[in-house]
This record gives structure tokens, C-alpha cells and sequence, in this order.
């Protein structure tokens, strides 16, 4: 058996485009089961196939029917986007949040549209091998994962020359990269389903390097995937490419009537700078300066003008309470909603500085982070900074209806019913019960979790009247008592 592996890995080695661990890539290479790896997979192929497109040689005329198709394109991806997050665009009340069984069929009339831009994208020659490989015959519907495969395929094989189009696979290949390192933050599937921290250190390892090294990053996702892994995509994966394919929208044509909202930018946000005009003024962003992406501001976040008209965005009213270095530009409106979002701020407070929003920085800063590097970026002052921004911005947002702060999120497996259950029986329960309450017998194993609340609530007002534990714990405003943090925790285990 061992010389049978050994001669397959040879023949591998020998036969196959780039050896055997790309041979392994080929087997387990995105073949996502998921709507949701499905459809970032399909959009990040538009987006690089339009990239391709922008730097190929068109005359105008060209130009503006590709990005009107770009946009056609967009407009039949949104509902397949959807889906992929139980979003279910068909209105039917009750409905809603219904897994899409008909998604499938979205995703052929979809695949259609990303074949007819394939070929207006790639060169000649990889356009007449995509039409052999992907389609077999003119009168069969295109597979999408087909497809998929044969684009990726032509991507790897220019790779070798240096060519372009090579672009289509290592992007992909790094994105999937990215999605498998921020799975753990989100995943609230089942255990024996769970992608932890724990699996995918080794590829965070790799990649933390900084090396580009491909086959290293093919190598530990492969390993993942054979052991029966999957990642889960956040929701900000699909917005930086969207903001993406905005920007190079602006690079394929200047045309009013092709380029806007309705045509190659329909149903885009606005995430980047618009490419300075070859003629026009160089602005004054210089080579060498430096910039951070989240510096941007997104035009829904600009509410006043500089001079000369420049967007500066709309300062935040007290924000020096929840901020230690604040700036317009590093923490424009959309970020500080993203980071309270994350923390668990009530929606009510999204977006301006409430009674509850220093709380929620202090819970956050006493958790022990996903990943221990982040620990040594936590200051535990109450406030956040660069680095604070930075870690919490790894998080997607809280499940509110399943927990009501950065640790509880932590702790209940992010509103994982099982995960819930077992913190609450294991852990919860039993330091709740170290504290005696007039007139209250224990909980009982199995207790819901209002009742829990309403118990912790109870047990917190009785250690804030003895100082001694009192002066160790976190100050929370009266909306906030019923919740499970990490300084009740760690008293409770003392006892």
C-alpha cells in the first residue's frame, strides 16, 4: 500500500501541473457545500474576471457594454447573496429567513451571466480553451462549479508564465485563506462541525509569515478539508469585493450611462478612493505616503466638507469616552458602528456614545481573545485604540437575541444553543449557586437562561454590597445586571 502512495505521489509529481500538492488542491480545492462559500467563491471570480477585463485593450464603445454587463451580472448575483445568508428575497410573509430551495437554480442563470464574462475577459486563447473545458457541449447549461474549476485551472497554468490571468487563482487561493482564520470567530455550528482556533493555528502560522508562500497555504487548507472542515464566510468578505469591483468599475470607463448605480455599479457600496484620471490632477496622494484602508470614509458616512469641497466625515458627539486617540479618519461613523456592533451595544446606541457603551469596552478588555497574540494588544482602560479597533474588528456581529456582551459571545460559543447549555450547567450555574439568596434555593441544572439572568442580576447586587469584592468589579448601569461577565466569573470561582 505505502509503494502504491509513493508511486501515485511520483506520478503526481511528474504528470500532474504543479505536483502533488496541487494534485490534493485539485480534490479538495473549494469545493464548498455551503450557499454561502458558493456564492463568495462565484462573486470573487466576477470580480477578478473584471479586474482582467479593465486592463485588457478595449476601445470605448467596448468598455461600456462590459460594465453594463458587469452590472447585469451584479443584479443577478444579489438574490444567490441573499440566500447564502438565509435571507430569502422572495416576499412571502412567514418566509423570510427560509433556506432558498431554489438556489441552485439562481446559481445556473448566474453562471451563465460569469461565462459570458469570460469570454469577453480572458485573451483568445484562454477564452477558447474555457468554452472546450466548461461547457462540452453548446446545448448543455454551464455547471457552475465547472466553470469555477476550469477558470481557476486556466489561472494556475499562467501562474507558470508569469502571465496575468494568474491572478484568477492566487487571489482566490488567499481569500480562502482569509475566510478559514476568521471562521472560528463566527462558527456556531455543531462540535464535531466546529472550526476552532486549535485547527487552523498551523495555517495562521504559514500565513502570519508574510512570505506569500502558496503552497504552504494550499497544503494546510487542504489538511483541513480532508479532515471534514468547512469555513464559514463573513459578511465583510462579500462588501471588500463589492467595494472592489466599485472601484475598478471607475477603471473600465468614465461613461455616465455605463458607470453608475444602475449599470456597472448597481447594488455596489463605496469602499475605496477612485482611481486618479491618467490627465487629470495626481490629488494629493503621493507614492510612500502612508494609508490604512479603514481611514476611508464611505460617502454614507459624510456628512460635512473640508475645503475645496473634500469629505471629512462626521465627527462622533463625546467621543473621547469611548475612544483614547480619535480621529475622524480612523474611526469614521461606519467603523464605530462596526465596533459596537461587535461589542454587543444595544442597536439603540449603535452609532453615538451611550450609558452603556464604556461597559461594554471594559467587558471586552477583560476577555481573553480568540487568538492569544491579541491579548498583548488589550489595554484595560475603558477606552479603545488603534490596535483595540483592529482585534474587534475580526469579530462579526453579536447575536444579540443569544447574548448581550463581548464574553458572553465568547462563552456561549457566539449563540450556540449547545454551547450555551454547557457554559450555563458547567459553569454559570454552579458559581451562581456559591452565593447564598435569602429566600432561594439553587438553580437546578437545565434552568432556562431568563432565569439564569434574573439570578445573576440577584447575585451581583449582593456582592456589590460586600467592598471588598465590590472594588474588583466591573461598573455596569441597571440595564446591564443580568449579564455574565468576566470579573463575576473569576470572584465567583474564588469561592
Amino acid at each position: 500500500m505505502l509503494l502504491n502512495n509513493g508511486c501515485a505521489i511520483y506520478e503526481m509529481e511528474t504528470t500532474n501541473r504543479g505536483g502533488y500538492i496541487d494534485y490534493v488542491l485539485d480534490k479538495h480545492w473549494l469545493k464548498a457545500d455551503s450557499k454561502s462559500m458558493r456564492a463568495l467563491r462565484a462573486f470573487a471570480m466576477q470580480v477578478s474576471l473584471a479586474r482582467l477585463a479593465s486592463v485588457s485593450a478595449k476601445n470605448e464603445s467596448d468598455r461600456q457594454l462590459l460594465a453594463i454587463r458587469i452590472g447585469a451580472l451584479t443584479k443577478r448575483f444579489m438574490p444567490i447573496y441573499l440566500c447564502a445568508f438565509n435571507e430569502n428575497p422572495l416576499a412571502v410573509e412567514g418566509a423570510e429567513h427560509d433556506p432558498c430551495f431554489y438556489y441552485d437554480s439562481a446559481m445556473v442563470d448566474y453562471s451563465t451571466g460569469l461565462f459570458d464574462l469570460a469570454m469577453i475577459a480572458l485573451p483568445i486563447e484562454d477564452a477558447k480553451r474555457l468554452v472546450t473545458v466548461a461547457t462540452g457541449s453548446a446545448v448543455n447549461p454551464i455547471n457552475l462549479i465547472d466553470l469555477l474549476d476550469a477558470l481557476l485551472q486556466i489561472g494556475k497554468d499562467a501562474i507558470k508564465y508569469g502571465r496575468v490571468v494568474g491572478a484568477l487563482y492566487r487571489d482566490t487561493v488567499e481569500l480562502e485563506v482569509q475566510v478559514w482564520l476568521t471562521t472560528p470567530a463566527i462558527d456556531n455550528r455543531d462540535l464535531s462541525y466546529r472550526v476552532t482556533v486549535t485547527d487552523v493555528q498551523s495555517l495562521y502560522d504559514v500565513y502570519a509569515r508574510g512570505n506569500d508562500n502558496m503552497p504552504a497555504w494550499i497544503a494546510e487548507m487542504a489538511a483541513l478539508r480532508a479532515r471534514g472542515l468547512e469555513p464559514i464566510p463573513q459578511r465583510k468578505f462579500f462588501f471588500q469585493l463589492a467595494g472592489l469591483m466599485n472601484y475598478i468599475c471607475d477603471l473600465i470607463t468614465v461613461d455616465p450611462r455605463a458607470n453608475n448605480s444602475d449599470t456597472c455599479k448597481a447594488n455596489l457600496p463605496k469602499t475605496a478612493i477612485a482611481p486618479v484620471a491618467a490627465l487629470g490632477s495626481a490629488g494629493s496622494l503621493r507614492i510612500g505616503d502612508v494609508i490604512r484602508a479603514n481611514t476611508l470614509v464611505r460617502s454614507a458616512d459624510a456628512a460635512d466638507k473640508g475645503k475645496g469641497g473634500r469629505s471629512v466625515g462626521e465627527a462622533l458627539k463625546d467621543a473621547d469616552k469611548m475612544f483614547a486617540d480619535y480621529s475622524v479618519k480612523e474611526y469614521p461613523i461606519s467603523v464605530v458602528r462596526q465596533l459596537q456592533n461587535a461589542l454587543c451595544v444595544p442597536t439603540s446606541e449603535v452609532g453615538k456614545v451611550g450609558e452603556t457603551t464604556k461597559a461594554h469596552i471594559l467587558i471586552f478588555e477583560s476577555t481573553n481573545m480568540v487568538q492569544a497574540s491579541d491579548n498583548n494588544l488589550v489595554r484595560k482602560d475603558g477606552l479603545l485604540d488603534v490596535n483595540e479597533r483592529d482585534v474587534l474588528r475580526k469579530s462579526a456581529e453579536c447575536p444579540r437575541t443569544k447574548a448581550l456582551n463581548f464574553y458572553e459571545r465568547g462563552r456561549f460559543g457566539d449563540g450556540n444553543d449547545a454551547a450555551t447549555r454547557k457554559t450555563l450547567d458547567e459553569t454559570i450555574i454552579p458559581r451562581l449557586n456559591s452565593i447564598a439568596i435569602t429566600g432561594l434555593e439553587d438553580l437546578p441544572a437545565g434552568a432556562t437562561l431568563p432565569l439564569v439572568r434574573t439570578r445573576i442580576k440577584l447575585v451581583r447586587g449582593a456582592m456589590l454590597q460586600d467592598t471588598t469584592l465590590a472594588k474588583d468589579m466591573i461598573q455596569l448601569p441597571a440595564s446591564m445586571s443580568d449579564q455574565w461577565t468576566p470579573d463575576l466569573a473569576q470572584l465567583l470561582k474564588r469561592k
